[in-house]
């Protein structure tokens, strides 16, 4: 499991809690102060756009300078250097704020359906309290709606997602990119036509707020935000009660006084406009009840019926009264007075061009940007650096990647998606792959395997198996590889060859001569060669006593593993008996005299020859004889 990411050397990154059209929000821990808080991130595509960290920045200034319970606090702020998968490095803005639990209305919604008439004003009061601290404040919210505020289980109320407020002194941004900025199904009036909004903006979207609270839908729903932001200009909406009937008649009015279209004759301030959901919620009169002008400002607006029912029930409002509770009284409206046919033309005309000219307006400020297209750079071989540059020079956003080549150098470019030479918008986001080199793999163990289950193997792995390399071997069977080249575990190019050493079966007998019989033995039968030793001793004065001589099988000849090698040891043959000379007359004299010791020999010899053919008498016979 990866580490988790530290911020600032200090907030350590959690869970996932939510993502957002800018942003993600991470649970986390301030390490320092052991307190739990809430991260929140820009997204990493959007991180190399200055504007982005612009709206970031400015949500994290606006919600620091405002210290109210129902504000969610901002503890810190900071960005941090990411790397890509690509390995280039971005920098990532975050905030550090408090960690609220509970749920947004938006889940609340979704989950449980719509609230109850006490319930919504509650929830509603306990906006309006933190909106009107934040417009003292000088801080415009500009988003409010059912996602940017939760609920908590002890039911407070916490705003939070400043991500596009802005100063009330801060007349820049809107009027100069002429965009419309917030969601369309809360958007007040001046908003969906792109003027300056101030502190009212908020009271109107909160307004849709309840309405959704207490209806189950906004004020005003369609197919497209334009439509949606063009019923905010032009149209009146239904009293909330035409979708859920249990709503009272003072809800009603509180809800179309808030929602009217001039900001003039709205609400002014949160104060006023939370002191009448309050007084709505309790059965008080509410502030603008008690001017007749005010009330009779409300148009007249008939729930759907069929066009006689109409006309029949309808009735002209009194001072009293005021239209709204002609309306939820169903009364008869006076009837129509006479009026000049011309009139009726003219008030037609007018009404026309001024819807057509409220409809080319919001067409203007809504329709799609042109266009502008760019052929993308063909980078293929260039350095990743210089290919990166290359592209963002064309304006567009590059987003590396990398691949293993093994025609393209590493730290190179291979190519773009979409490829080089196809044309794409500009700002798009064009992919760029960078060789990591030839793709490497380990060269697996072979050793103890035979060669075709061995050469399998290493086929299996990505590797080619290549010359086989016969190599004698005391202890490997013949047949069996005794490692590869390179060896085992080395990090090679796919499609590497790979030799394998293969045992032969045979050992290379070393050469023992002038070695003792022990020596000998002992190295033909050590490990390194395994051999049998015999050993046979042979008398000769020609060697060196017992010093082998001669061997079975001469040193550097192959035998067969555990062959008996035979050696010959020299043995020092016996020493000849001595000679005891004689002389005449039978008196033995010592050997080496003077005194013709080897004539006597010689006659001691000639004598034991005459003994031994006939003894003394034949000797006697013959000297007798010649004697004579």
């Amino acid at each position: 499991m990866s580490e988790p990411k530290v911020l600032s050397g200090r907030y350590e990154v959690r869970a996932l809690l939510g993502r957002g059209g800018m942003a993600e929000v991470h649970e986390g821990v301030d390490n320092r102060l052991g307190r739990r808080v809430a991260i929140k991130l820009l997204r990493s595509d959007l991180a190399r756009d200055p504007s982005f960290h612009t709206r970031l920045k400015r949500e994290a200034q606006s919600a620091a300078g405002l210290n109210h319970p129902g504000i969610v606090a901002v503890y810190d702020s900071g960005e941090e250097e990411f790397v890509e998968s690509g390995g280039s490095s971005v920098s990532v803005p975050f905030i550090v704020m408090e960690y609220v639990e509970g749920q947004t209305l938006r889940e609340v919604l979704n989950e449980h359906g719509t609230l109850t008439v006490d319930e919504a004003l509650n929830v509603i009061a306990g906006v309006l309290a933190p909106l009107e601290y934040s417009h003292r404040n000088g801080i415009v919210h500009r988003d409010i709606k059912p996602a940017n505020v939760m609920l908590t289980p002890e039911g407070d109320i916490k705003v939070m997602d400043f991500g596009i407020a802005r100063a009330l002194k801060d007349n820049s941004g809107l009027t100069q990119t002429q965009s419309v900025v917030g969601t369309a199904q809360y958007l007040s009036p001046e908003q969906a036509r792109g003027e300056v909004v101030d502190a009212r903006s908020d009271l109107y979207s909160t307004a849709c707020l309840l309405y959704e609270l207490l209806a189950g839908r906004p004020p005003f729903v369609g197919d497209s935000q334009l439509a949606v932001a063009y019923q905010h200009v032009g149209e009146t909406p239904q009293p909330p009660s035409f979708y859920n009937q249990n709503i009272p008649p003072a809800v009603d009015r509180l809800l179309l006084h808030a929602l009217l279209k001039d900001r003039d004759t709205r609400y002014q301030d949160a104060y006023t406009f939370r002191e009448d959901v309050l007084a709505a919620r309790d059965g008080r009169p509410m502030s603008f009840e008690d001017d007749v002008e005010a009330t009779q400002a409300y148009p007249m607006m008939t729930p759907p019926m069929t066009a006689p029912m109409a006309h029949a029930n309808e009735a002209e409002p009194t001072p009293e009264t005021g239209p709204v509770s002609a309306i939820m009284t169903n009364q008869e409206e006076r009837p129509p007075q006479k009026r000049s046919r011309a009139w009726v033309w003219i008030g037609s005309i007018f009404v026309l061009l001024a819807l057509a000219a409220v409809a080319l307006w919001v067409y203007e400020i809504n329709k799609p940007p042109e266009v502008i297209e760019v052929q993308v750079t063909d980078v293929a071989n260039m350095d990743a650096d210089e290919a990166e540059s290359a592209l963002i020079q064309q304006g567009l956003r590059v987003d590396r990647d990398e691949k293993y080549s093994a025609e393209v150098d590493e730290g190179k470019a291979i190519e773009t998606d979409p490829p080089g030479g196809q044309t794409v918008e500009k700002d798009s986001v064009v992919k760029l792959i960078i060789s990591s080199g030839p793709e490497s793999v380990k060269v697996p163990d072979v050793s103890g395997e035979t060669e075709e289950q061995a050469r399998k193997i290493i086929n299996d792995a990505k590797l080619q198996a290549g010359t086989h390399i016969s190599q004698n071997s005391p202890d490997v069977e013949k047949g069996v590889v005794i490692e590869t080249k390179p060896g085992d575990g080395q990090e090679v190019d796919v499609d590497s060859n790979v030799d394998l050493v293969v045992s032969s079966g045979m050992v290379e007998v070393p050469d023992v001569a002038g070695k003792t019989a022990e020596e000998a033995c002992k190295i033909l039968e050590g490990d390194d060669y395994r051999l049998g030793c015999k050993t046979e001793e042979v008398e000769t004065a020609d060697h060196d006593e017992k010093k082998v001589f001669e061997q079975s099988a001469t040193g550097g000849n192959e035998v067969k593993q555990g062959s008996e090698i035979t050696v010959k040891v020299a043995k020092k043959p016996p020493e000849p008996s001595p000679s005891i000379p004689s002389v005449p007359g039978g008196i033995p004299t010592a050997p080496g005299d003077d005194d013709g010791g080897d004539e006597d020999d010689k006659d001691d010899k000639d004598k034991k020859d005459k003994d031994s053919m006939g003894g003394g008498l034949f000797d006697d016979w013959s000297e007798g004889i010649i004697g004579n």
